[in-house]
């Protein structure tokens, strides 16, 4: 088989960059073959709203990979500066000079809303290039960002979605709402966060219980910052970390209690390639968000795996591949959770950047991403 040429629509140094591209050559070499793999810094792309006239390592025949955007301040300071040229109300800024102490949440809206104006104009310029051959559609990606409306695409698929509340705009309202539908706690999270990134988990007045967030928000001279560290928030710090992510556009989700494993709360990371399940990781937690970068570790897959009845699990994986295949992209990342007991299980959130786990594989010896570049290559022979 001869391998087709690679695009890469990354942040050059990056893990995630490097890693893909060492996987990249990895396979092709183990099939005696040498590999063209090209980087195109996402700085690039987004200074001209995904308008690829003019940048020479699209003109030609290419399998195209976009990475996470994330981890390069560059990339950061353009995508805001796309989101300011697609809303004319909003005021004149020099976007490009920002300073950007690490962890700061500068208008996470504003960024998301950048970013899907420079997808938009990927799709175009892929539209007018067929000899280019994208590894997920950019609109696929912009819904996969966007938690409310993935969450109704796949709801509307019939795969079970946490219950949500409609709009609130203060945190009255919200401690309000959760109480009277009894929730034990809310998940209230950026629309278009990723990795954790503002969330307050909600914990309504209860009985005379007073109410408390537990979040990795920290306010400091009135910004606020994502950190590493879980905390506990209540009264007016909690309030302003509420009001902090709706006044950046929410998602609010009534908290499940989750399944244990190990004593530890667990969900699972289900990474689909072309729809099909490929990989489940378990990451478990004492804390309410089990991301590894926030104390959460993976779980041994058999200790895990054994404690999920069969019959619960294979429905489970089936909503996984349902919930995969209402998006159009090689892969997905699906956040998928078990209730207490296994009575439901419930699909969380679709990733479009979810599939980086390095140290992970599979029976075979695979990782993730060679199982997704053999598929790819299998589509184009």
């Amino acid at each position: 088989m001869n391998p087709p040429r690679y695009v890469l629509i990354a942040n050059p140094g990056t893990k995630r960059c490097e890693t893909y591209r060492a996987e990249l050559l990895a396979y092709w070499s183990g099939r005696g073959a040498a590999v063209d793999v090209e980087v195109v810094p996402w700085a690039d792309v987004a200074a001209r709203d995904g308008n690829l006239d003019g940048l020479p390592a699209f003109d030609r025949p290419a399998v195209v990979r976009m990475e996470s955007p994330g981890k390069d301040d560059t990339a950061t300071r353009l995508l805001l500066e796309a989101g300011a040229r697609d809303d004319p109300d909003e005021p004149p800024r020099d976007w490009r000079g920002l300073d950007l102490p690490k962890g700061l949440l500068v208008r996470p809206g504003l960024l998301y809303r950048g970013f899907r104006r420079v997808l938009h104009g990927l799709r175009k310029s892929f539209d007018a290039r067929p000899h280019l051959h994208p590894t997920a559609c950019p609109l696929a990606v912009a819904e996969m960002f966007d938690k409310t409306a993935a969450a109704g695409r796949i709801a509307a698929a019939s795969v079970p979605v946490p219950e949500m509340l409609g709009t609130c705009d203060a945190p009255e309202a919200l401690h309000d709402a959760a109480a009277s539908r009894a929730w034990p706690n809310a998940y209230v999270k950026l629309n278009t966060g990723s990795s954790a990134t503002g969330i307050v988990v909600l914990h309504p007045n209860h009985n005379g219980r007073p109410a408390f967030g537990i979040t990795t928000l920290a306010e400091i001279d009135g910004a606020f910052y994502n950190s590493r560290l879980v905390r506990r928030v209540t009264g007016a710090d909690l309030d302003a970390a509420v009001q902090f992510v709706l006044n950046e556009g929410a998602i609010v989700q009534r908290g499940i209690p989750m399944a244990q494993a190990d004593g530890q709360n667990f969900d699972v990371r289900v990474v689909t390639v072309y729809g099909k399940p490929a990989a489940t990781i378990f990451r478990l937690s004492p804390h309410p968000m089990t991301n590894l970068h926030l104390g959460g570790r993976r779980g041994d897959y058999d200790r895990c795996r054994a404690a999920i009845p069969t019959r619960d699990w294979l429905d489970a994986l089936d909503h996984c591949a349902d919930a995969a295949a209402c998006f159009d992209s090689a892969i997905t990342g699906v956040d998928l959770l078990f209730e207490r007991g296994f009575r439901r299980h419930y699909v969380l959130e679709v990733n479009a950047f979810g599939d980086f786990f390095p140290g992970w594989v599979d029976p075979n010896g695979r990782s993730i991403h060679a199982r997704e570049i053999a598929a790819t290559a299998e589509r184009l022979a």
